[in-house]
């Protein structure tokens, strides 16, 4: 007599997990803001690098919440490809404001 497992109950693993994702894009957008104002009247290059993360911010923050409403019952925050992009623009993201930081 085999006994079968119970189903997986993934509780709020995955919405936790959105709204850490979220975090990090706000993180990222707040970023992108301040490269912005400290580029404003000085360098062309902070003021280009702000407009970029702002954008990537947004892109992480829509495929992250696109992956959760896609996946059925909330049961796994969905496609490993959509995470390791959204992963990528955290890591673009903190390449540029190295870059920010070192040539200030």
């Amino acid at each position: 007599m085999e006994m079968t497992p119970p189903p997986r109950d993934p509780g709020l693993q995955p919405e936790r997990t959105l709204l850490a994702w979220r975090r990090t894009a706000l993180g990222l957008l707040v970023n992108g803001i301040l490269l912005l104002a400290s580029g404003h009247g000085t360098s062309d290059v902070r003021l280009g690098l702000g407009i970029v993360v702002m954008v990537l911010a947004l892109a992480c923050w829509a495929a992250v919440s696109a992956v959760y409403r896609r996946s059925v019952n909330h049961s796994a925050l969905g496609s490993e490809r959509v995470l390791r992009l959204a992963a990528g623009l955290v890591l673009t993201v903190g390449l540029f404001d190295l870059y920010a930081v070192v040539t200030r």
